[in-house]
Parts: C-alpha cells; sequence; structure tokens
C-alpha cells in the first residue's frame, strides 16, 4: 500500500459516482527487498500465518479515518496479526533463539523505538503512545503500517524482543494467530468486568466479538447476550458459551433482547425501538459502525456502561440515548499491559495463557486459510463472510 494511491482512490470514489472500488484495489502485490533488523535488539521472523483483520479492511475499504495519518509511514505492507519462526536474532536479543516458534504485540511504542519512555508508555499503556513518530523507526504506531518492519501479510517481517511472544509448545500456530484478537477483546472486558448478577451483551459476532464471548466467560461469571448478523455466527456464538444469541434484523433483536431484560419497548417516530426501564449492565460493541453502536445506546441500561472495541471512524448517528440515559462509554485501543488476579502482565501473555490452558478454546475459529497468490479470492471472500461461512481467515506461508 501506498499513501498515493490511497488518496487516488478516495478522491475517485468521493468524485465518480460510477466508479465501484474492489476490496483488493488498494493493494499491490509483487516481490519485494527482504526487511533487514533495524538493530541488536529486534529478531526476523519467516511468517507462517498472516491473519486478515478488521482494520486492515476498513483501510481497503477506505472506511478509516485518516485521523492518525501523521503516525504512519508507506510503502507498507499490511497484517499485524503474526505467527511465525525466527530466523535472525541481533545480538542484544535475549531469551530468543533461531528457530522459536512466536507471535507479536504489534504497538510499536517507545521502547521498541529505543525512546525515553512517555508517561502513557510508563504507566503500561502501549497504545496511547505520543511517539509512534519518531526513534528507531518510521512513523507507524502498529505492525504493518510503517514502511521499517514489514507485515504479517509479507514472507517476513521483523520485531523488536519486546513486541516477540513465545508460543507454547502445545499450541498449534492457527490457535497461536487468534491470540492477538483475544487480547483486544480482554483488555476491552477488563475495562469494567462485569459483575456475577450483571448482563452484559456483545453486539457482533465477528471474530473480535466471538473472542469477547470467550474472554467474559472465562474472566467473569455474567451472563452473555449476542447479537449475530449471520446464523453460523450464532451457532458459533452459542458453542462458546454465550446464553443467548439474536439474530440483527433491523430493530426486531433490539425489542426481543429488550423484553428478555425486562423492559419496556418505546416506538419513536422514523427510528429504532428504544427499550427504556431496563437494559444490560454493560454493552460491548465489537462492530464500531453506526449501525451497532446505535444497537448499543438502545440496549444498555440507564447510568449503564457501552465499550467500543470495534474501531469507528466517520459515522452519522444519533446521539439522543446518551444524554437520555446518561450512557458512560469508554474506549478500549488495542491492548498493553492489564491486572488480572491481582498482577499486572502484558494482555497478550494473559490470551496465551488463557489458551493453553484450555481455559478458553479458539479451534473454531481460523475457518479459511489462502496462499498470498490468492489474495483477491481471500479478501472477496472476507467482505461476503455470510456466504461463506467465514469466522478468520489467514495467508499461509510454507
Amino acid at each position: 500500500m501506498t499513501m498515493e494511491k490511497y488518496i487516488e482512490l478516495k478522491q475517485k470514489l468521493s468524485l465518480d459516482p460510477n466508479f465501484k472500488l474492489e476490496i483488493y484495489d488498494l493493494v499491490d502485490y509483487g516481490d519485494v527487498e527482504e526487511v533487514k533488523l533495524i538493530n541488536e535488539n529486534w529478531v526476523k521472523i519467516k511468517m507462517k500465518l498472516g491473519g486478515i483483520c478488521g482494520t486492515d479492511l476498513a483501510t481497503l475499504t477506505l472506511n478509516r479515518s485518516t485521523c492518525l495519518s501523521p503516525f504512519a509511514s508507506f510503502p507498507a505492507i499490511f497484517g499485524h496479526e503474526a505467527v511465525g519462526t525466527v530466523v535472525e536474532v541481533g545480538n542484544n536479543v535475549k531469551n530468543i533463539s533461531i528457530g522459536d516458534r512466536v507471535t507479536i504485540d504489534e504497538n510499536l511504542s517507545c521502547i521498541v523505538r529505543g525512546l525515553e519512555l512517555c508517561n502513557a508508555c510508563k504507566n503500561g499503556d502501549n497504545t496511547l503512545c505520543c511517539n509512534f513518530d519518531k526513534g528507531d523507526i518510521a512513523p507507524g504506531p502498529i505492525t504493518g503500517f510503517c514502511k521499517d518492519t514489514g507485515g504479517s501479510w509479507g514472507g517476513y517481517l521483523v520485531a523488536h524482543q519486546y513486541q516477540v511472544f513465545k508460543i507454547p509448545d502445545s499450541m498449534s500456530y492457527e490457535e497461536a494467530l487468534i491470540a492477538e484478537p483475544l487480547a483486544c477483546a480482554i483488555h476491552g472486558v477488563l475495562k469494567k468486568l462485569p459483575k456475577e448478577n450483571e448482563t452484559c451483551v456483545v453486539v457482533g459476532c465477528g471474530t473480535i466479538g466471538l473472542a469477547t464471548i470467550l474472554a467474559l466467560k472465562a474472566l467473569s461469571k455474567c451472563s452473555v447476550i449476542a447479537t449475530a448478523r449471520y446464523p453460523f455466527q450464532s451457532e458459533t456464538a452459542k458453542k462458546l458459551g454465550a446464553d443467548d444469541v439474536f439474530i440483527a434484523k433491523k430493530d426486531l433483536h433490539i425489542k426481543k433482547i429488550g423484553r428478555k431484560l425486562g423492559c419496556r419497548i418505546l416506538s419513536p417516530v422514523m427510528e429504532d425501538a428504544f427499550p427504556v426501564d431496563g437494559g444490560a449492565d454493560l454493552v460491548i460493541d465489537s462492530v464500531g459502525n453506526a449501525s451497532s453502536l446505535s444497537n448499543s445506546l438502545r440496549l444498555v441500561k440507564t447510568n449503564g456502561t457501552v465499550i467500543l472495541l470495534g474501531y469507528p471512524a466517520y459515522m452519522e448517528i444519533d446521539w439522543t440515548p446518551i444524554m437520555a440515559k446518561e450512557i458512560k462509554i469508554w474506549a478500549s485501543n488495542i491492548f498493553s499491559y492489564d491486572t488480572i488476579n491481582n498482577e499486572k502482565k502484558r494482555t497478550l501473555q494473559i490470551a496465551l495463557d488463557l489458551i493453553s490452558s484450555g481455559q478458553v478454546d479458539v479451534k473454531d475459529f481460523l475457518t479459511h486459510k489462502f496462499p498470498l497468490e490468492n489474495y483477491k479470492e481471500a479478501l472477496d471472500m472476507v467482505v461476503n463472510k455470510g456466504k461463506n461461512n467465514l469466522i478468520k481467515a489467514a495467508f499461509t506461508f510454507e
């Protein structure tokens, strides 16, 4: 991807009403020079699997905000969900060896950039770093949006030793790939862990939504209700522990969930149903679009909390429910450190521990794998997941 191509397509989309954007138009496919170690604190990883994430799709469909464009550099190789094998190790790297099976924390914060820690990084809030455009590497908040690191949609990437996590011997590459989205879900859930007698509604049953159900069931004893777009997502959500799942259809699911939670259902003029006098204690929006957020604001109770896991960008939405219910909205950005059992740990390590211990089962997540040369087919299938019963897809490298 290049910024010039992004701007060209964005302008064409806004100026030409007949222009139809294809999901792969922003992608250039071909040979590139292999990435090199940045310095002796870095390792080089040969990819085994590179996940296709909603963040990637938002960029490819030009729906991602350009607010953070100063924190990016191009041309960049997409992909931040990465599992592979270490093939080169810098002289200063400790406890990582050639041949190790690894995954990465994609955040390119101060320690990765060789900088004195900013206030956010001192507190362990690496995703809130203010120095994503400084230091040893080119601008980029995460791997896949920095021209120097490579990305998981290429054959190799480089990572600072701080980013690298070993995959337990008992864990497959396919399971390890899901540790990243699971860590995102854990970081969000731990913002406000629901109590035993509380109800949480998870809006959306894509990869992040399903991972959120797993996190809630592993870390709390709350009741979990989910909304899904497709029947196959509903079936998977129930298998992963959701107590109830409702297929999103117009506002029928809002009415059904509202009644289940003891609400009175209002019927506003030219608006979706509006449950009152009840609702969910917590709603987690795993999608991040206008429809999902509108649903979330309706399903949460008065003085309840909505957590944003799906990354929103441009949207038009009626914010009235926020005021009418005095709703609290919390944002959760990727992951960094979290406290569990009174111990502060890297969130990705928490996710790996939950998978390796068997407390969560992620074997059903990776439903589709594609060789990189079939990238057009892969991206087409991902954006048409309902037709393909697709939960998670990844590129494979042998």
